[in-house]
């Protein structure tokens, strides 16, 4: 294999040039701190959520904030989940909004938040899902992290499976990755990702670029397709890594709802802009090097120098996403990075083939 070290070398340069970037924009990405109170429309939208109704909704009574309201829309639920909410119509705040019909031009969630959006009184607009837990300060931390030349803002989650499960899950590591290019991406105004379940926008940006508009009929990109779309317009786009505007999603047991998630996720790639679909293209191709490299490191006579590279892209990786653990006050989880050298980079791999395919279940 004597093409293995220098193309695993370059790739490794650029690849811990890139997490650099990474780290530079995700630190900096943040903004001053707004003294003023705003006025904020929460959209939250539900799908037979009867099992995460009741932990969703007490918290949202227990917002702390002095101009807001709550929509929840109903979307096409066939279990209780409507009886539940028409219990809290009205309550705290929260308006129940049910979407029984079809929107044409508009799908699957897309539809339902469109719906509370076109709903919704105020022109900043947070958003979060129904299997969520909020922090009662978690609309001033909007309010206080998008001043008035902020338009987008994103928070950070945890996972657990269960009320009171715990958030020391290997699933949030590998979250936490993610999120740490998020932020990245929010700096440098080149979205890599977002997360639905913890963002805040505005409801101008959104109309003016004619919201989900040709996005309408794909089943999943509410969060990251969206803001690619809404970047443009955007002023500015902040991270808030505070513990108080952190959310907890609870995100079940079922093994086989996790993996049709992650192959949802990966089958957006044809959808992507140039740059990110490069970007992915240029992870994939080297992780199938890394792998390639190790087995040569034990097998081949350059082992010393191909470790040296691996060292190279061990560093890289541990201080992003140690700096990110820090910056949201749970560094306990970089406790799982010995698990993620082999583990990240085969799954990346293995749903990027996978989702490829384009076919997944939805609830």
């Amino acid at each position: 294999m004597p093409l293995i070290l220098p193309v695993f070398a370059a790739g490794t340069v650029l690849y811990a040039g890139f997490l650099f970037v990474s780290l530079l924009g995700m630190l900096f990405s943040g903004s001053k701190r707004h003294q003023g109170i705003q006025p904020i429309s929460v959209i939250i939208a539900a799908r037979n959520e009867e099992q995460n109704l009741p932990l969703l909704l007490d918290s949202l009574s227990r917002l702390i904030y002095p101009e807001y309201e709550v929509i929840i829309v109903n979307d096409h639920s066939t279990d209780s989940s409507r009886a539940i909410l028409d219990e809290w119509d009205g309550k705290h705040k929260i308006r129940i909004l049910h979407l029984d019909s079809e929107i044409k031009g508009l799908t699957g969630k897309k539809a339902a938040v469109d719906f509370g959006i076109r709903h919704s009184k105020h022109d900043l607009l947070a958003f979060t899902d129904a299997d969520c837990e909020l922090n009662p300060d978690w609309l001033h931390e909007i309010n206080s992290a998008m001043g008035e030349a902020c338009d987008y803002m994103l928070g950070f989650s945890l996972l657990r499976r269960k009320r009171g499960g715990s958030l020391f899950r290997l699933r949030n590591f590998e979250r936490s990755i993610y999120y740490a290019l998020a932020a990245a991406g929010l700096f440098w105004r080149k979205p890599i990702t977002s997360m639905a379940c913890n963002m805040a926008y505005r409801k101008s940006v959104f109309l003016k670029t004619g919201g989900f508009g040709d996005l309408g009929m794909l089943r999943s990109g509410d969060d990251d397709l969206l803001l690619m779309k809404l970047m443009p317009r955007i002023r500015k786009a902040v991270f808030n890594p505070s513990k108080s505007m952190r959310v907890i999603s609870c995100d079940g047991v079922d093994a086989a709802v996790h993996h049709q998630t992650n192959i949802r996720r990966a089958s957006k790639f044809c959808f992507y802009p140039l740059y990110l679909k490069l970007l992915a293209a240029f992870v994939f191709v080297y992780y199938a090097f890394f792998y390639f490299a190790l087995f040569s490191a034990v097998f081949s006579s350059s082992g010393a120098s191909i470790l040296s590279y691996i060292a190279l892209k061990t560093f890289a990786e541990l201080i992003l996403v140690s700096s990110l653990f820090f910056r949201v006050g749970y560094p306990i989880l970089i406790l799982f990075y010995p698990l993620q050298i082999l583990l990240f980079p085969a799954q990346f791999i293995f749903y990027a083939l996978r989702g490829s395919l384009g076919k997944y279940s939805w609830k």
